[in-house]
């Protein structure tokens, strides 16, 4: 039972695994780069937990007051992970992107390039 209930937090909050090991003991920079990497997907899920039922909200079958107050709710964490997201990345920086991987070619790969392009030298 405790398990499921540590769930949820773990499933919608940023802060959460900010606050637990290994990140807990971790630098401001390194904990800046996990939440530049990972709280796009919490807003992610906020996005969609909010609008969903904010849409549900708007039909004429459930048009009730605490379910449009709670996707409220939910876009606004949204929006707050997103703002993290924002700070972290100014904090940490872009992310490392490794240069592109050389292809060898084929000498065979294009009917129209002669044989003894430049190219392929």
């Amino acid at each position: 039972m405790k398990r499921s209930i540590e769930w949820l937090p773990a499933y919608f909050f940023a802060l959460w695994h900010l606050r637990r090991p290994p990140l807990a003991e971790a630098d401001a920079d390194e904990r800046a780069r996990w939440c530049r990497d990972h709280c796009g997907t919490f807003a992610g899920r906020w996005f969609a937990l909010g609008i969903g039922l904010y849409l549900l909200f708007t039909t004429p079958f459930v048009s009730s007051v605490p379910i449009a107050i709670t996707g409220l709710i939910g876009i606004t964490f949204g929006i707050w992970h997103i703002a993290w997201q924002i700070i972290a990345q100014k904090r940490a920086g872009p992310p490392h992107i490794e240069p592109p991987v050389p292809f060898p070619r084929s000498h065979n790969d294009d009917e129209d390039n002669p044989e003894d392009d430049p190219r392929d030298h």
